[in-house]
């Protein structure tokens, strides 16, 4: 969840609730290393107290069982598939958003034998096992 267990510093300085977070949500601040404590970036800062807990979330997400668990889901999938990132991930199956992915998985499902080229966001070959 977010700013539940884990924190991303970027090269900047930009101290981040999770690696995606400063391109996926571009307006909402997040604060330097360079500029406050770390200790008061992680309690304080309003990037990581916007969707900690639970009390920010919509339905269905506010009742749901899980909501301890995983937090209304992610946070950069909601903004970059619905456009905000205080809805329900779109990736649950109780989103009232659910139909964004579920026609993008028909799409995919429907390309039958024209499988797309994958893009990797580091170089695959830059480790090798021992095996390879």
């Amino acid at each position: 969840g977010w700013g539940q267990r884990y924190l991303t510093v970027n090269p900047m300085g930009d101290v981040l609730p999770c690696p995606t977070a400063s391109s996926a949500i571009p307006d909402l601040r997040f604060e330097n290393i360079r500029t406050h404590a770390l200790d008061w970036i992680w309690r304080e800062s309003e990037s990581f107290n916007r969707f900690r807990g639970t009390e920010w979330m919509p339905e269905p997400c506010r009742s749901c069982p899980q909501r301890e668990i995983d937090f209304g889901g992610c946070r950069c999938q909601a903004a970059l598939l619905t456009g905000n990132a205080a809805n329900t991930d779109p990736v649950c199956e109780f989103s009232p958003d659910r139909a964004i992915v579920d026609a993008v998985l028909r799409d995919i499902n429907s390309s039958s034998g024209h499988a797309r080229d994958w893009t990797y966001r580091a170089n695959p070959n830059a480790i090798h096992s021992p095996d390879s």
